[in-house]
């Protein structure tokens, strides 16, 4: 490992931001943060200020020339490079993760994983940006050119602090962008190893600035900063409008937004399957996840059957919660958040299913045929979920549909005509038949309608469209 992935992981002494390839304590406040885990010190962060913004823009526009004339060929060896690196330290980064957020240890390396193969992904099609021609009736040739954005800044959440960095990185630069990229507070130090790791790999100094540093400090240097030229959030809907009310009007910018996601239990499914895409989707990553699971919709015929399996299955997980890291969210205000839902859900819903867990951690559970209102509407983000009766596949899309937010739906049925019902009225960008809702392709397009995304999907070539802009040429002969 660099020196400076070292001192990372040390946590031994005051870390700050990474600018322009060094370690730099910021101007801001400092943040302790201790492991989610056990509560011990992971160490001290100096986090930025306005100055360390500023000074991270010019680098970064001197950079961005250099950066994106680069061939595809030397950037996508850079990216490989990476990847392989972050497979070497999936046991480090992982432990990172696990430290900073509370996500079990197994899920962080997996997440390790698939962020390396993100990379390896982008530095392969970076490749593909080429560019269209067009035949005229003049005798003249045209065709496009894909260039870089420029200068971009990446605004990334905790709750996948190592794959969803990777999604907008490798794509930003793949494309041959320069990036600032600021890490969640709660996942800081995940983030401040992903950018010294990717500056080991060969990415230009200049090319990428860590910045952890409170968005109430630096958002309007952020924002406002005249080498700007995009921005990409995953995020809540309330930071992505405050954002957008900052940013100019040509700035393209993509959201990643939260979601209240309804999963849809039909009357012919198969009850082991219909139990096994439930806990993916409902509580994987202690429901920490914008695809997750927050609404189950359950056929009458099986209702009472289904909710007594479901509700066994949760109780038989008491005896798991000594041997790993279940229920532990990313912070207490988190957590308090939860609990004011499950509240709630003691005067709104008949039943709730909680089983008991030890050291205040959070269980997953039910709230069985709630009121509709908040409990229905709004997103949880934890692993707490409603359960409802639904009669027809009318009142189904109509219910799945009753919500402000657009990210994922789904449901569980062996009928071809009844999925097909539910796809087509199903009012978001994504729907999966049979298939947990969390776990996405990284090379699908994936968009949130309605307060669930604003501007580009992600994922993919569209994310490559996302951080390039187009450049007609138009040749005519001299003669």
């Amino acid at each position: 490992m660099t020196g400076l992935l070292e001192r990372i992981v040390a946590g031994e002494e005051t870390v700050g931001v990474l600018l322009s390839g060094e370690m730099v304590l910021g101007s801001g406040p400092e943040e302790k943060i201790v492991s989610r885990v056990d509560g011990s010190p992971v160490g001290v962060i100096a986090t930025a200020g306005p100055a360390e913004v500023r000074a991270a823009y010019e680098a970064a526009a001197a950079a961005a020339p250099k950066w994106g004339a680069m061939g595809p060929g030397p950037r996508s060896e850079i990216l490989h490079r990476a990847a392989a690196l972050f497979r070497e330290r999936v046991d480090v980064i992982g432990g990172i993760i696990s430290a900073d957020m509370g996500k079990p240890l197994s899920e962080a390396r997996a997440e390790v994983a698939k962020g390396a193969a993100v990379l390896d992904y982008y530095a392969e099609i970076g490749y593909r940006k080429l560019g269209t021609t067009f035949s005229t009736d003049f005798d003249e040739d045209i065709f496009t050119m894909a260039v870089p954005l420029g200068v971009v800044t990446l605004v990334t959440p905790w709750n996948f602090p190592f794959s969803i960095p990777l999604r907008k990185l490798s794509a930003a630069l793949a494309a041959g962008n320069s990036v600032l990229f600021k890490p969640s507070t709660n996942a800081a130090f995940c983030g401040l190893a992903i950018g010294a790791t990717l500056l080991e790999a060969g990415v230009d100094p200049g090319a990428l600035h860590v910045i952890v540093g409170k968005s109430s400090v630096i958002e309007a240097e952020l924002l406002e900063a005249p080498e700007l030229k995009g921005v990409s959030l995953t995020g809540s809907y309330a930071t992505a409008a405050a954002m957008r009310r900052r940013l100019p009007v040509e700035i393209p910018f993509q959201a990643e937004l939260g979601g209240k996601n309804t999963l849809v239990i039909w009357r012919d499914a198969d009850l082991d399957l219909a139990l096994d895409v439930v806990d993916q989707s409902a509580f994987r990553n202690n429901g920490q996840i914008c695809t997750s699971a927050g609404r189950l919709l359950v056929h009458d015929e099986i209702f009472d059957a289904f909710v007594a399996r479901l509700s066994g299955s949760l109780r038989a997980r008491e005896d798991k919660t000594g041997s790993d890291e279940l229920g532990i969210l990313v912070s207490p205000r988190e957590t308090e958040h939860i609990e004011e839902f499950v509240s709630l859900g003691q005067t709104e819903a008949a039943d709730v299913v909680r089983p008991e867990w030890r050291d205040n951690r959070v269980p997953p559970t039910l709230l069985v045929e709630p009121q509709v209102g908040t409990l229905t509407r709004e997103e949880i983000f934890g692993p707490v979920v409603t359960v409802e009766r639904v009669h027809s596949i009318e009142e189904t899309v109509d219910k799945a549909n009753d919500t402000a937010y657009g990210l994922t739906s789904g449901i569980v049925t062996g009928d071809l005509s009844v999925a097909r019902a539910f796809w087509l009225g199903s009012e978001a960008g994504t729907v999966k038949v049979n298939a947990p809702l969390t776990g996405l392709p990284f090379h699908v397009p994936f968009e949130g309608w309605q307060h669930s995304g604003a501007g580009y999907a992600e994922g993919g070539e569209a994310s490559l469209d996302f951080f390039t802009k187009h450049k007609t040429v138009y040749i005519r002969s001299a003669r």
